[in-house]
């Protein structure tokens, strides 16, 4: 299309080559350069057989990185939103040990009693405020071994993700320069007969 011819049918072209090769009042150099003309054209349909099909295959692949970034991104949100509600839950722990530590204060500024009518002695709120201390401490090393977890799980998959990206990328570009070699080729022999 780019040279301008359009609607070309190369059997066709071929079946009248045949057509003329077969008259008797050409010369025998008239006759080679038919055949040599319809040897032309058959490898050219056979190559631009092969461009077509490889034309296909690009499109194909093509499609298969499109979807691959589509689910890349999908999983890419995903992981924001794990992220985010992990963060969120994170805040709310840390709140509620806020909490949970103003409570136990304020109990332990008040004479309360505890059980028997007897007071918390000194040591009793030292081994209460320790075991608290040791709660949340617990508490935040969970959170954070799960915040961890889910997170290294994440990044396993998005880096699975840009690899599959990148093999697809490649493969995309090893055809892209075949299709460009074989439209040259045909170009080169077009041009050499």
């Amino acid at each position: 299309m780019k040279e301008g011819v359009k609607d070309v049918n190369i059997p066709d072209l071929i079946k009248q080559l045949d057509i003329l090769g077969d008259n008797g009042n050409l010369r025998n150099e008239e006759q080679v350069a038919i055949i040599q003309a319809s040897t032309v054209l058959s490898l050219a349909e056979k190559w631009i057989q092969q461009i077509e099909g490889a034309e296909a295959a690009l499109h194909q692949k093509m499609m298969e990185l499109e979807s691959d970034m589509e689910q890349f991104c999908k999983i890419k949100g995903y992981l924001e939103e794990e992220l985010d509600y992990r963060k969120q839950a994170l805040d709310q722990a840390y709140m509620r040990i806020q909490e949970l530590e103003a409570t136990l204060y304020n109990a332990l500024q008040q004479e309360t009693v505890i059980k028997f009518g007897e007071l918390l002695s000194e040591k009793q709120q030292e081994e209460l405020r320790t075991a608290v201390e040791k709660l949340r401490r617990q508490m935040l090393r969970k959170s954070r071994e799960y915040d961890c977890q889910i997170l290294q799980e994440r990044m396993e998959l998005l880096q699975q993700a840009h690899q599959r990206i990148r093999d697809l990328e490649d493969k995309t570009d090893i055809q892209k320069r075949q299709i460009k070699d074989l439209e040259e080729k045909v170009h080169v022999q077009f041009n050499m007969n």
